[in-house]
């Protein structure tokens, strides 16, 4: 009876043991499962947060990629606009260049100029004499000083040989042509639009050409270096006047003493025979 009673009371404690162990079991993976869900809730907060932070991340690289290519093409524009300053520079180098060349070409000009009208001035108070005394006139024409002679005061009709009272005065303008000896002068005679023909002068042109050559050898004669001096014809083709009665054929027959102009008193013509000759 007693063994009857102690198995019982000892099956009854058993029980009991593993019933409470079973449940301190149970709460145990209870709390453990709550623990893990609550890392899992947190980790899943987590990752939810970097979700977003990736999300910003990829909306600011998306938006710095945009401004990094307008920057880049900013700075493209730029490289273009430093290419185009840097090329009008050297235009405005050149141009300042060019402006300095003709302003130093304008002076020249001016010193050209004023050298010879220092030498018109000269000629003329030399010549006032002869001028007043209506031996002779003197023009610009054509941009060029003449000393003009009527071909009838100088020649007889048809003829070549100096008068006797013209050749005094182209004597005394020698006196005066010699002392400008770094010009050049050249003798032209002109005749009318009346045709000769004989046989010394087949055609005006021989006519005309010969006179000035008279004039030239008794320049040279009278002391004008032969250097500087030089004869043409222009037989009835350089007019002064249209021909319409006598008294326009008489003003058309004349001998002309042109005042030649230097190379550096002709505008541009060094620089453009530079350039031909490069």
């Amino acid at each position: 009876m007693t063994n009857m009673i102690f198995r019982v009371l000892l099956g009854a404690t058993l029980a009991s043991t593993t019933a409470c162990v079973m449940a301190a079991t149970h709460q145990a993976v209870v709390d453990e499962l709550d623990k893990t869900k609550k890392i899992l809730d947190d980790t899943q907060a987590a990752k939810d947060e970097l979700d977003k932070k990736a999300t910003k991340c990829d909306g600011d690289l998306t938006l710095a990629t945009g401004q990094n290519k307008e920057l880049v093409s900013k700075v493209e524009v730029m490289d273009k606009s430093v290419e185009q300053l840097k090329g009008e520079k050297g235009d405005l180098i050149k141009e300042r260049a060019g402006l300095a060349d003709e302003v130093e070409q304008l002076k020249k000009l001016r010193a050209a100029s004023e050298a010879r009208n220092a030498d018109y001035k000269k000629l003329l108070d030399k010549l006032h004499k002869m001028i007043d005394a209506g031996t002779l006139e003197v023009k610009i024409r054509n941009g060029r000083m003449v000393v003009r002679m009527p071909s009838d005061v100088v020649f007889p009709s048809g003829s070549s040989t100096i008068k006797p009272e013209a050749q005094k005065a182209i004597t005394e303008l020698a006196q005066t042509l010699k002392e400008f000896r770094d010009r050049k002068f050249v003798v032209i005679g002109h005749s009318d639009s009346t045709p000769i023909k004989s046989e010394r002068f087949p055609s005006n042109w021989e006519l005309s050409a010969q006179r000035a050559v008279e004039v030239v050898k008794l320049l040279i004669s009278a002391g004008v270096p032969p250097t500087i001096l030089s004869a043409a014809g222009q037989a009835e083709f350089d007019p002064l006047i249209k021909e319409t009665n006598e008294k326009h054929k008489a003003t058309n027959r004349r001998v002309e003493l042109v005042f030649m102009p230097t190379i550096d008193e002709l505008p541009g013509f060094s620089d453009a025979v530079g350039k031909k000759g490069k």
